[in-house]
C-alpha cells in the first residue's frame, strides 16, 4: 500500500510526544523503541517505526565531546544528486518546461550545497554513467514524452540507489517514493471556479494528441464533478494518430483538429455561460484569442480556466482567464527533501506526496459577479 500526504515532511518540528500521540502509545514506549529496548511488543514497535517513517521523524543525534560543524552532519556522503530523464533526448530538450525545471532544481541544490548531474535513460539496460560510477547519492526521475520502458527504467533505478519519481500521476512502480501534483484537485479547482460563475455547461478541451495520464485525470475530475451536479458536459479532444480519444473520455466526445472549431461551437451554443477547462496551457492563448474575437469572454458567455505547467509559459491572456499554478518550487523542494532523507536514512516505507494546486497570482483571481 502507498501512503499519501499533502504536505512536505518537516522532522525538525516533531517530538517524541507527537509520535506517541499519533501512534496511540505513551511517550515512554516511544523512548524505549528509540533506545532499542526489547521489552516493547513487536507489533507496537513496528507501529511506532511506521509512524516515524511516515512523518519523516529523525531522532536528533547527540554525541559526546566536540560537536561537528553546523550543517556537516546533514550533508550527503557524496554531495551530488542526479536528475535522470526517461525518454529521448530530443523530446527532453524540445519541452519548454525542462529549462524551468532544471533552473528550479539547480537553485534548490545550491541552497543545500549540492551538485546536480543531468542524465537520461531510454531502457533499463542503459544505466546512467553517474549511477554506474557511484557519483551521486540519489536520483530524481522524470518521464518526458511517451516511453515504452517507463516502468522497467524506474524499477531498475529504484533498485540501484535512493530515488524519487517526480510527476507520477499513475504511480507505475510501487517500491519508490512519488512526488506529483494533485491532478484530481486541479480538476476540482477548475469546476469550483467555473461553477461559482454560474456556468451550466462544462467543457474539457484536451489539446495533446497522445495519451497523457495526468491531463486525463484532471479533465475527468472536472467532468465527474459537473456530472454529479447535474450539469451538461462535453469533451473536445484533439485527434490522436493511430488511436481514438474516445477510449479515454466519457461521451459526448468531439474530435477536433483546430481550436476554431471549439470557438465556433461556443458561439453557436444556446447553453450559457459555458465553462471551459483546458488541461494544459498548450493552445490556451490561441483559444482565448478566438473566443475574444467573438466577444464571448468579454460578455461573460464563456469562462476559461487553464491548468498551466508554469505561469511564465502563459502570457497575454485576457484578465478573465484563470490559470491554475502547479507550484513548481514546492514540487522541487518536496522531491529533493524526500530524496535526501531517503539517501541518509533508508526508510522502509514508500510515500506519495501530492502538492496542492492554486490559482496563479500573476493572472489574478477574478471574482464572480454578485
Amino acid at each position: 500500500m502507498i501512503d499519501c500526504t499533502f504536505a512536505t515532511l518537516s522532522s525538525k518540528d516533531l517530538k517524541v510526544a507527537d509520535i506517541a500521540d499519533l501512534a496511540g502509545v505513551s511517550r515512554a514506549t516511544v523512548s524505549r523503541v528509540l533506545n532499542g529496548s526489547m521489552v516493547v511488543k513487536s507489533k507496537t514497535a513496528e507501529l511506532i517505526r511506521q509512524t516515524m517513517d511516515r512523518l519523516g521523524y529523525v531522532r536528533p543525534v547527540i554525541r559526546p565531546g566536540p560537536k561537528p560543524k553546523l550543517g556537516s552532519s546533514r550533508k550527503p556522503r557524496l554531495g551530488s544528486i542526479a536528475l535522470v530523464t526517461i525518454g529521448s533526448s530530443r523530446q527532453v530538450f524540445q519541452d519548454p518546461i525542462m529549462a524551468i525545471l532544471v533552473e528550479e532544481l539547480q537553485s534548490a541544490c545550491r541552497k543545500r550545497q549540492l551538485n546536480m548531474i543531468l542524465d537520461q535513460m531510454t531502457s533499463p539496460e542503459q544505466i546512467p554513467l553517474c549511477v554506474q560510477s557511484r557519483q551521486v547519492d540519489g536520483a530524481i526521475l522524470m518521464e518526458f514524452g511517451p516511453s515504452q520502458n517507463l516502468r522497467a527504467c524506474i524499477a531498475k533505478m529504484a533498485s540501484l540507489l535512493p530515488a524519487v519519481h517526480l510527476f507520477a500521476p499513475g504511480h507505475p512502480v510501487e517500491k519508490i517514493d512519488h512526488v506529483t501534483v494533485n491532478d484530481v484537485a486541479i480538476g476540482g479547482l477548475a469546476f469550483q471556479s467555473l461553477s461559482s460563475f454560474g456556468c451550466g455547461s462544462f467543457w474539457v478541451v484536451h489539446s495533446r494528441d497522445y495519451f497523457h495520464e495526468a491531463l486525463i485525470i484532471r479533465g475527468r475530475a472536472m467532468l465527474d464533478r459537473a456530472g454529479q451536479a447535474g450539469c451538461t458536459t462535453r469533451t473536445w479532444a484533439r485527434q490522436m494518430p493511430g488511436s481514438s480519444a474516445r477510449r479515454f473520455w466519457p461521451e459526448p466526445v468531439i474530435d477536433f483538429s483546430q481550436l476554431s472549431e471549439v470557438a465556433d461551437a461556443c458561439a453557436g451554443s444556446k447553453d450559457g455561460p459555458i465553462g471551459i477547462f483546458m488541461t494544459l496551457e498548450q493552445g490556451a492563448g490561441e483559444l482565448a484569442e478566438l473566443l475574444e474575437k467573438k466577444k464571448l469572454l468579454t460578455e461573460g458567455k464563456v469562462r476559461l480556466v487553464v491548468a498551466g505547467n508554469h505561469p511564465s509559459l502563459i502570457t497575454g491572456l485576457p484578465e478573465t482567464v484563470q490559470v491554475i499554478d502547479l507550484d513548481f518550487p514546492e514540487l522541487i523542494h518536496t522531491a529533493l527533501d524526500r530524496l535526501l532523507y531517503r539517501a541518509k536514512h533508508l526508510p522502509t516505507r514508500n510515500l506519495t506526496f501530492l502538492v496542492p494546486p492554486h490559482f496563479s497570482q500573476s493572472t489574478g483571481v477574478v471574482h464572480p459577479p454578485s
